[in-house]
């Protein structure tokens, strides 16, 4: 199993462990974004390392290629010189650096598609994690706002508890009240009619026996 069959099933095995229900989502997503982030790391320490193999491949190949000119110039000369046997030898040195050369150029293909698929990995990785942040972010409002929202019910049902009492008491208050301002209408007709005798007629006979007892009293004084 080559090294990006490896990461794809770890970044499967990470996503799923990262993107699995959790009760409770301020506990369980710092762990699963953590391990996220453990993966991209993982990806790009291998991608530095695709990177300088690359370079040695590509400095590598660079090197064989600038001696094929070089010994072919110089195949040419010894054949000029009449040295025939050294012109071979020239030849049959190009040639090996020439397969040298193309097995290196097939190698820096594998490492540059090897990098290729790298790059896309943690381009790929990295949306995931952006997006699973952003998920955490949104579940973690929707269940703070939830929160809220139960402590605010359960606080307004003692809130109505108590208002229908006070509602209670406040109709009581307002049938006393309008029942003294009823009298006290009453009692200011009575006052402009006139008819103040009706009023204080329950307070009369004990007026009228007193008023009596001194008249009494002054003719007793009054007689000879």
């Amino acid at each position: 199993m080559g090294f990006l069959d490896r990461l794809g099933r770890k970044l499967k095995e990470g996503t799923a462990a990262a993107l699995a229900a959790a009760p409770d989502p301020r506990q369980s997503g710092p762990g699963s974004y953590r391990r996220q982030r453990e993966l991209l790391d993982e990806v790009a320490a291998a991608i530095r390392d695709v990177v300088a193999a690359r370079e040695r491949l590509e400095a590598s190949a660079g090197a064989v290629r600038g001696r094929l000119p070089a010994l072919e110039d110089q195949a040419r000369a010894e054949l000029k010189a009449g040295r025939r046997t050294l012109a071979r030898l020239a030849l049959q040195r190009r040639q090996v650096a020439q397969a040298e050369l193309q097995a290196l150029e097939a190698q820096l293909g594998e490492v540059e598609q090897e990098e290729a698929g790298l790059v896309a990995v943690q381009q790929r990785l990295s949306v995931q994690i952006d997006a699973f942040a952003a998920r955490q972010e949104v579940i973690r409002a929707r269940y703070s706002a939830a929160e809220a929202q139960v402590r605010i019910g359960e606080a307004m049902t003692g809130v109505s508890a108590d208002f229908a009492d006070l509602t209670h008491a406040l109709q009581r208050a307002e049938e006393k009240t309008q029942t003294l301002q009823a009298r006290a209408t009453a009692i200011d007709r009575l006052v402009q009619d006139g008819d103040l005798e009706s009023i204080a007629q329950p307070q009369l006979p004990a007026a009228v026996d007193d008023i009596d007892a001194q008249l009494a009293a002054l003719e007793k004084e009054l007689r000879p």
